[in-house]
């Protein structure tokens, strides 16, 4: 057992939002065995309708169903760092929290830890699912992907912190990141590569490129299924536009949550939803 006493306070704060998140999920029992079935439904649909209608998808030299197993990843390494956030902005005790005087980054990171622990517990199972049962082929490069990871959580966090802070003040959804995240079902890449718009409307996949969830998507892919090296200066131009994106949107976000929090606290509507 690790003893979190020698922690530093704000690693030891975010370990109690953890804690306690874990023992909210355990305590719904039925909640437990749907989130784990609705899990292992979905890697086996997505995995199904790969099979049905296998085919090449050059753009990342590999085939449609390795193509989709990359998605249902970062669905689970990475989405839940902008979801965690959303989701857990409780009017019903946020107020409570803040007025304790933990800072922004340790709410952040505190409310993430759990649904990304729990992400990765059932990450690797779906992927040994894949890999052995539906022969899913992948070719991982670790520098590139460890890079890809951090990119693509600066600019779903940043995404997330955006759609926060504007939550605080008009209590409900932003007008940006829901047409952001609403075209991104569509444009980023999800289920089917974007060249693939073309075939609809020849250049629309253009627009998919000033989505920054595409970015996500695209650089997990050449990380994990083109064993892209950080080294080749075309692998380079592409993360760096990636980076881009990120250095934008993280600093953005975290501003506006700040500023959303503050004025909520100012106004005092901070538990007002």
């Amino acid at each position: 057992m690790i003893d979190i006493s020698n922690l530093p306070v704000a690693a030891r704060q975010v370990a109690a939002f953890a804690k306690r998140d874990f023992r909210d999920w355990r305590t719904y029992k039925t909640q437990m065995m749907t989130q784990v079935i609705t899990i292992a439904i979905g890697i086996l649909s997505w995995a199904i309708n790969a099979m049905y209608r296998n085919r090449p998808v050059p753009e990342y030299d590999t085939d449609y169903i390795s193509f989709l197993i990359v998605g249902l990843v970062i669905g689970n390494l990475v989405m839940p760092i902008s979801q965690g956030l959303e989701r857990r902005l409780n009017p019903w005790t946020l107020e409570n929290i803040i007025m304790t005087g933990i800072s922004i980054p340790v709410f952040v990171a505190g409310q993430i830890a759990w649904p990304y622990i729990f992400s990765l517990i059932t990450f690797i199972p779906q992927l040994l699912i894949g890999i052995f049962w539906f022969g899913v082929k992948l070719r991982i490069n670790p520098i590139s992907t460890a890079l890809a990871f951090v990119i693509s959580a600066m600019i779903l966090l940043g995404l997330s912190m955006i759609s926060v802070g504007f939550r605080l003040i008009t209590k409900s959804t932003d007008p940006i990141t829901w047409t952001i995240n609403t075209l991104q079902q569509l444009l980023a890449g999800i289920s089917f590569p974007v060249q693939f718009l073309d075939s609809f409307l020849p250049g629309i996949s253009s627009l998919s490129w000033f989505l920054p969830q595409t970015w996500v998507y695209h650089l997990w892919r050449l990380s994990m299924l083109k064993a892209a090296a950080i080294t080749d200066p075309l692998i380079q131009i592409e993360f760096l536009k990636g980076f881009i994106f990120a250095l934008i949107l993280f600093p953005i976000g975290y501003k506006i949550f700040k500023w959303g929090l503050n004025r909520a606290k100012k106004d005092g509507t901070l538990g007002w939803f």
